[in-house]
């Protein structure tokens, strides 16, 4: 499942448990404008719940020029042609997700289209203004409101059915209406979403009852008013209506006692529910990587490719990249190349999540793995003709040499790209390269500063040929 889709998954996973909980505790009460507030609000907040990161991890480093303790020019180096590396298969269309885009644009321009029926209707109608409001006389038979817009019909309206739909005007329902239109279209394959909009509109309709009952009308003669039309249907626009299927519960409600103001405290349990939520949901700060692990026989290579930056650390960005996506993008790569040629390539991260410079390295000390790769885009602020990519080692490595052997292999190797230069070995101590067991090295593939890099290696045909040389590149190294 793509990330996208995990992220609709927990969405309405969540409008899902909001959801039963407003049908135990706050359906049958009268706090309508709180429960509406409560159903608005558990609706957005289940559409940001899968963003929150609880982040508390140092970010991620980006070497600067300062850092660098030497440049070296690595040797070239012969690679016997047997070395090279089985190329990617192709990505597969996905069938589903390809099914969801599809539903979604219906659902929106089905929106859409009844926005502009709307506008059309309005425009071609007589319209008369009362207080802020507009008032539309049109050939239809019930009357709604949206926005600051009444629609009557051309009959003579009981003054009762105007007074509710001002209601709907004055407490901006239009809003609500919108947006759960929006989020029902998005979350068009979710059957609760049906069950959610009839809840609010409901809502809508209890409070705009309670507003005009407020203002001194006699509930019996309100009652005798919304009698009327028992069997009316619901209109499929997004807009208040006085007659509706709806009319029989709202019956209830008006004549309903009112809730003891004592069982409002009820809503406090939205703040258990949002944390429960976050906990199950939101991305964490630390990931544990699984100790079932299988890295094969023993004879098998086994290396750790580290997606610098993610979660909040983005690392450097241009207009078109940002590294810590491309670095994600470039580690998945490699990870696919690797298994089509027998290597074993354990990923520090494999979403957009924060990750400790410690639990970086520890995961290659844990599985005491052949090479340990990062993988980073250069950026240069005062230079955009700075390009190429870069190796970096570290000096305080216990295996520098097998690091520094590994880098001039890895760069031989990317020479044999076209469209991109490559500059040499570079040396700095930097913490994820210096505390590491395993011979380790820090790529910085290409400057994103750079235009024509930036091009470069924004491209996916580049991005699997470069991820095919780093395997070429392990493969020699480690024969």
């Amino acid at each position: 499942m793509t990330d996208f889709g995990v992220y609709l998954l927990q969405t309405s996973l969540c409008i899902g448990a909001f959801y039963v909980l407003y049908l135990i505790f706050f359906r049958k009460s009268t706090f309508f404008r709180a429960n509406r507030t409560y159903l608005m609000g558990s609706l957005l907040l289940s559409f940001v719940i899968p963003f929150f990161e609880f982040s508390s991890v140092d970010p991620d480093y980006h070497l600067s020029p300062s850092e660098f303790l030497a440049y070296v020019v690595s040797p070239d180096m012969d690679i016997a042609p047997d070395r090279l590396v089985t190329a990617l298969p192709p990505e597969n269309v996905s069938i589903l997700g390809l099914a969801y885009w599809i539903g979604f644009g219906f659902m929106l321009l089905r929106f859409l289209l009844s926005i502009g029926g709307l506008v059309r209707l309005a425009r071609r109608a007589g319209v008369s203004r009362e207080e802020s409001m507009r008032i539309v006389r049109t050939g239809i038979s019930q009357p709604f409101s949206f926005f600051n817009l009444i629609f009557l019909p051309m009959i003579k309206t009981n003054p009762l059915v105007l007074e509710h739909e001002k209601a709907h005007v004055r407490s901006h329902h239009w809003i609500d209406l919108i947006l759960i239109e929006i989020a029902g279209a998005i979350l068009w394959f979710n059957p609760m979403m049906i069950f959610y909009k009839r809840s609010i509109k409901i809502q809508h309709e209890y409070e705009a009852d309670s507003a005009v009952i407020s203002s001194g009308i006699s509930v019996r003669l309100y009652l005798d008013c919304i009698l009327h039309q028992l069997q009316a249907e619901n209109l499929s626009m997004p807009v208040s209506q006085f007659y509706s299927q709806n009319i029989k519960n709202r019956i209830v409600m008006i004549t309903r006692k009112k809730t003891p103001f004592s069982l409002s405290f009820l809503y406090v349990l939205f703040v258990p529910m949002t944390c429960l939520l976050l906990f199950a949901f939101a991305k964490p700060s630390v990931r544990t990587f699984p100790d079932d692990l299988t890295l094969g026989d023993e004879s098998s290579v086994v290396i750790v490719v580290d997606a610098g930056h993610g979660g909040n650390d983005t690392g450097s960005a241009s207009a078109r990249l940002h590294e810590k996506e491309f670095a994600l993008a470039m580690a998945k790569n490699i990870q696919k190349a690797g298994e089509a040629n027998n290597i074993k390539v354990i990923l520090t991260r494999t979403d957009d999540e924060a990750l400790g410079l410690k639990e970086r390295v520890a995961i290659a000390k844990r599985y005491k793995v052949d090479a340990f790769i990062s993988i980073h885009a250069n950026y240069d602020e005062k230079d955009a003709t700075s390009s190429g990519i870069e190796c970096v080692v570290s000096e305080k490595n216990g295996q520098f040499e097998a690091s520094e052997r590994l880098a001039a292999v890895l760069l031989q190797e990317l020479r044999a790209l076209d469209g991109i230069s490559v500059n040499g070995i570079k040396k700095s101590n930097a913490y994820i390269l210096a505390e590491s067991t395993a011979p380790a090295i820090l790529l910085e593939i290409g400057y994103l500063s750079n235009e024509s890099d930036n091009a470069y290696v924004g491209d996916t045909n580049n991005q699997q040929k470069i991820s095919e040389r780093i395997v070429a590149a392990v493969l020699e190294y480690t024969k």
